[in-house]
């Protein structure tokens, strides 16, 4: 059996964080969902769990190697501006799609690509 794929997410407000991997948790019960912590910065965290999938307000321009292959860039919501979509950049081992109201599902489809590329890989 494949390993479990892990996703972490590094979203702001925290509560996006929180909902998301609830989220996540429910609909891929086998996947590993850390959130990151405020004390901790999202290159670190990168390093220490080795996630397949990166769900974040900001990818850094250091993302690539060493990197996971797929990750979710999610728009920071801004104070003052009512209900507004969230736009986002999707980027799944070569496949890469911008979409203008983010949702649950779009993460979960970047979350499937990643884990058939962890069972095309088979075991290391």
């Amino acid at each position: 059996m494949p390993e479990a794929p892990r996703v972490l997410i590094a979203l702001q407000p925290s509560m996006y964080a929180e909902v998301l991997a609830f989220s996540v948790g429910r609909d891929r019960p086998r996947t590993e969902v850390s959130i990151l912590d405020s004390s901790e910065s999202l290159e670190k965290a990168v390093l220490r769990l080795l996630p397949h999938l990166v769900v974040a307000n900001r990818v850094p321009k250091a993302a690539g190697e060493g990197w996971p292959s797929f990750w979710v860039e999610v728009d920071e919501p801004h104070a003052g501006e009512g209900a507004k979509r969230l736009g986002a950049r999707i980027s799944a081992y070569g496949y890469s799609r911008s979409v203008d109201d983010v949702a649950t599902e779009h993460v979960l489809a970047a979350l499937d690509r990643a884990e058939e590329q962890l069972i095309s890989k088979g075991p290391p």
